[in-house]
């Protein structure tokens, strides 16, 4: 690696999130009557903003994650108990921004989110505006020609300024804004004689890609008829979709935190005529019955950190009926391999193209 790139690395790693961003840019004596915030993370982007409005104003936390909303909630209500005086606010946990009339609309973009829906984020974040409401963007991407050309179909005028840290845009509402396309992306899988259709949109895991974790966990999973089956994350619904259609008999129950990924699911349900398959909306170890499942059903993509896959486990161990099987698949499985062989018995690993598919048992 060039010491030029290696250069950039380090600027990449040490630059500020555009939730940061975005609270250094807005002034200390800031205020607006109606704010919504969009919030990705836990970055205490909402609260910041409670301590600068007066306690007639209000501010609105908006997520696709339900865990997110939830946590920022909590927050925002230890944060009602210390201070004297608080505006009004309220937390949203929705697949699509919420309607209204909002003076200002606050949006942090990650540097992982996709062009895609990127565009989408922001068009939808307008359309919360009021005729004349205040957007301001906040993006730590460096390279944003295209991104600024769509800005401009969308204001009139569009501040942009530079900085190391990345880039902020603001734009007032026109009366009228471009009509929202329909970014849904329909995809097909033949299960025996049958197709099985799922859906996913910006924000959904594996969008107009196919979803190679999800085939993984397909072609190898083992289930029987008559049983009670937990997919959890189950993104597009896809693996709940093929389970139902191999298992007549089971009971799939699908879970996500992404508002947007249940949407998904209930459309494949639909599309699918499966009355053997129901999806819920929840947080992270939210409304799963203990020791109530045959089998539990979800890929792990990605591995963040041994204190997650700690945590996961654990929930897999409560959910799980005694002699229970648990089926994922993931790139990165040797932490999850060794940590597998101290809580289940009959832990298994078969490999797949990039990905690998693990089996436990839970012990009797």
């Amino acid at each position: 690696m060039s010491r030029k790139s290696k250069k950039k690395q380090r600027q990449k790693r040490q630059a500020p999130p555009p939730e940061q961003l975005l609270l250094d840019y807005l002034p200390a004596d800031w205020s607006s009557t109606q704010t919504l915030c969009f919030q990705s993370n836990l970055y205490p982007l909402t609260t910041a903003m409670m301590k600068r409005v007066s306690e007639t104003d209000r501010i609105d936390c908006f997520s696709y994650d339900k865990t997110i909303a939830q946590r920022i909630q909590h927050k925002c209500s230890l944060l009602q108990e210390e201070q004297e005086q608080t505006p009004v606010w309220n937390t949203f946990c929705n697949s699509e921004f919420p309607t209204g009339d909002y003076e200002a609309v606050l949006l942090p973009l990650s540097e992982q989110f996709s062009d895609e829906l990127a565009r989408e984020l922001t068009l939808s974040a307008a359309y919360a505006l009021q005729t004349g409401g205040t957007l301001t963007i906040a993006s730590s991407r460096t390279k944003d020609y295209e991104y600024h050309k769509f800005l401009q179909t969308l204001f009139d005028k569009v501040t942009r300024i530079v900085s190391d840290a990345g880039i902020i845009y603001q734009g007032k509402r026109q009366q009228t804004l471009p009509e929202k396309k329909c970014l849904q992306d329909e995809s097909a899988m033949r299960e025996g004689g049958q197709l099985l259709y799922a859906y996913t949109q910006p924000g959904v895991f594996s969008h107009r890609r196919p979803n190679q974790s999800a085939r993984a966990l397909i072609n190898l999973m083992e289930l029987s008829d008559e049983s009670s089956i937990l997919n959890l994350e189950c993104g597009s619904g896809i693996v709940s979709f093929v389970a139902a259609t191999r298992c007549p008999g089971a009971q799939i129950h699908a879970i996500d935190g992404n508002a947007r990924a249940v949407k998904c699911t209930e459309q494949g349900i639909k599309k699918n005529q499966l009355s053997n398959v129901s999806v819920k909306l929840a947080a992270i170890d939210e409304g799963i019955m203990p020791e109530s499942y045959d089998y539990l059903l979800t890929n792990k993509s990605y591995f963040n950190s041994e204190e997650q896959g700690e945590a996961f486990l654990q929930m897999c161990l409560r959910a799980l009926k005694p002699g229970g099987l648990l089926q994922f698949s993931t790139k990165q499985y040797q932490w999850y391999a060794h940590r597998l062989l101290d809580l289940f018995t009959d832990v298994a690993i078969d490999g797949a193209v990039h990905h690998f598919m693990l089996t436990a048992r839970k012990p009797e």
